[in-house]
């Protein structure tokens, strides 16, 4: 009889154990990789592998933000932006000191760089600050992607006369592989933003 009762008390105890739920936290799917985040707005993108090598790093400070994405995405710009402005202007410096046909362009495309340098400044601080200055937030959007545009051009012009131009290969060759992934870069911010903030 006693045997009996054992038997049946380990069974209740079973039975009640299997029916208790699993309190294990689970995160919510949205921030089980912000990495795929990352991945999915590059791929919105014209040039997705580039967008997503220099922003996955980041995933963990932009999580799910869109305003996070392209305010990451302006400071890697900016950054590209800076590089190139220093590599046209070590090129000039070279040119200059052998008098160079090519001096009054790498002039001019120095000086499309360091508008580029200023326009996406005033982008990335207008985005720091969406909502002050007296105006609305999709103001001060517009006018961030207006800034953009503008390094856009500004780098399309450098490599335009550059071709056009008389410039030795090499020369061209090294001003038109920084600026070319500078516009890239431009681009995919761009992008960024038309498709993820909708301006």
């Amino acid at each position: 009889m006693l045997r009996l009762v054992i038997l049946s008390l380990t069974l209740i105890a079973l039975i009640n154990s299997s029916n208790i739920p699993c309190t294990t936290a689970t995160p919510p799917a949205k921030y089980q990789n912000y990495k795929t985040y990352v991945k999915t707005a590059c791929n919105s993108t014209t040039y997705p592998t580039m967008c997503y090598s220099s922003l996955s790093s980041y995933s963990s400070t932009i999580k799910s933000d869109p305003i996070k994405l392209c305010i990451t995405s302006l400071n890697i710009n900016l950054k590209s932006a800076k590089k190139a402005s220093s590599v046209v202007s070590s090129l000039l410096k070279k040119a200059k000191s052998t008098s160079s046909p090519e001096v009054p362009i790498l002039k001019d495309c120095l000086e499309e760089m360091k508008d580029t340098v200023d326009e996406l400044k005033q982008a990335t601080a207008e985005m720091k600050n969406l909502s002050g200055g007296g105006i609305s937030k999709e103001e001060h959007l517009r006018n961030v992607k207006t800034w953009v545009s503008s390094a856009l051009t500004d780098e399309s012009t450098c490599t335009d006369e550059l071709e056009e131009g008389e410039v030795n290969a090499d020369t061209k060759k090294k001003v038109k592989k920084t600026v070319s992934e500078l516009s890239w870069t431009t681009s995919n911010t761009l992008a960024l933003m038309t498709n993820y903030l909708g301006y």
